[in-house]
């Protein structure tokens, strides 16, 4: 794990300022507020409709070891906006702006709503969500997410997906908001 993948995780948990995070009152994002876990089994909402870009919904189950679902696993998400950037350039932080924590419920569901990201601006690497799943008794799990259809996934960076399960390209439908959506389950190792 990398130095920025390290600080989103840690202040995702201990939930750092500067991230779009749930309002208790509201249900809403504010871009002001600290990361914030939502209840088990709710949606983690990392921005809400203030935030350019178009909207994606990600979901899926964390399973055990043994394939069973898994509750109260923490699932970080963290990614770059719209214009592909993790915060704005004159940031003091290298803490991803956009971020949050779903706790998942005793089905091992999670669910994140957010914006679709865009591609890093030199287009080095396919636009991708970054997601880590902690959970007692079980290896942490690192996850990068591409999308079908990204014009910046070639032949190089299947073979590099290729059997590799913490490299995942998913096929994104339009739901009935118009949201994106894909859904995808996750299963850890024991320790």
């Amino acid at each position: 794990m990398n130095a920025l993948a390290a600080a989103a995780v840690l202040a995702a948990l201990a939930g750092a300022s500067g991230a779009c995070a749930v309002e208790p009152d509201r249900g809403a994002a504010s871009p002001a507020g600290a990361a914030a876990a939502a209840a088990p089994g709710a949606a983690s909402v990392i921005c809400g409709p203030e935030e350019p870009g178009e909207r994606l919904v990600f979901e899926g189950r964390v399973l055990d070891y043994g394939g069973r679902p898994l509750a109260k696993a923490a699932v970080v998400a963290y990614h770059t906006d719209s214009e592909g950037l993790y915060n704005p350039p004159d940031s003091a932080t290298r803490v991803p702006r956009l971020r949050g924590v779903a706790v998942t419920d005793g089905e091992g569901r999670f669910r994140f709503e957010t914006i679709r990201p865009a591609a890093y601006p030199n287009a080095s690497e396919p636009a991708h969500l970054h997601v880590s799943v902690l959970a007692p008794a079980h290896h942490p799990r690192f996850l990068e997410i591409w999308f079908e259809g990204d014009p910046l996934i070639g032949a190089r960076q299947r073979e590099r997906a290729s059997g590799n399960s913490n490299l995942v390209i998913a096929t994104l439908r339009r739901g009935e908001s118009g949201a994106h959506h894909f859904e995808h389950d996750i299963r850890l190792e024991g320790n």
